[in-house]
């Protein structure tokens, strides 16, 4: 079981092969998951948690309200009795109180989402703490929070300055090893996500993006965002 967790940095693993996002596993002294993947997703994960602490992570921490970051906390929480972290904008979504966003999609996708549907139920779950920009989560000697909308209105950034390290959500992927903003099919406002990358990451010092999707990146991230920045029209 344990093999399907590879550590990226000191305190920060990756859980391999999974059906949604990228799940991070942050901290020394326990577990704080940074996304969850989909409810397909949470039985594995579940047991990477037991088999590293029996009591359970101390919070599942959602970077937006989409369904492959978050479906399967419901099923966490219930099983670990853990709170559920995300940005105040999100929360009304994550916990069903607003409909979940829908989305203009080639005819393509709309038959493959809509025949698959059914393995990704939408499960909606309390949020416990509901974040905005500047607070800070206690995992990693501190995390602070950067609101990132665009993708979600209540998109966020998890940002680490001692040790350069930037949880990306899906706001900056690096699919098929190349470098990007969000999903356009899924990003109601793109302009506005790339003014937060402008104006939220830009200024930061970081050397390590660990994205929602694709592979991390050691060494060199924020160059690499800046370059991927310089050649996009948005």
């Amino acid at each position: 079981m344990r093999d399907r967790l590879i550590q990226i940095c000191p305190g920060v693993s990756i859980v391999s092969k999974t059906w949604g996002c990228n799940v991070f596993f942050a901290g020394e002294g326990g577990v704080t998951l940074i996304d969850a993947g989909f409810p397909l997703d949470a039985k594995a994960i579940a047991g990477l948690i037991a088999s590293l602490d029996p009591r359970g992570p101390s919070s599942l921490v959602a970077t937006h309200c989409h369904l492959d970051h978050m479906g399967s906390m419901a099923r966490l929480k219930t099983r670990f009795s853990c709170p559920v972290v995300a940005h105040q904008d999100d929360v009304d979504v994550i916990e069903g109180s607003r409909p979940y966003p829908t989305f203009k999609l080639d005819p393509l996708r709309t038959v493959y989402y809509k025949a698959l549907g059914p393995l990704y139920p939408y499960e909606c779950v309390e949020v416990d703490r509901a974040v905005v920009e500047g607070d800070v989560l206690e995992v990693l000697g501190g995390l602070r929070v950067l609101h990132t909308p665009g993708h979600t209105e209540g998109s966020m950034m998890l940002f680490q300055p001692e040790r350069g390290l930037l949880f990306s959500g899906d706001t900056i992927r690096n699919e098929r090893g190349v470098l990007d903003g969000p999903p356009p099919q899924f990003t109601p406002d793109l302009q506005l996500a790339f003014q937060s990358i402008e104006s939220r990451v830009m200024p930061l010092d970081f050397d390590v993006l660990l994205p929602g999707h694709g592979d991390p990146i050691i060494g060199g991230a924020r160059d690499r965002v800046a370059a991927m920045l310089s050649r996009k029209e948005y």
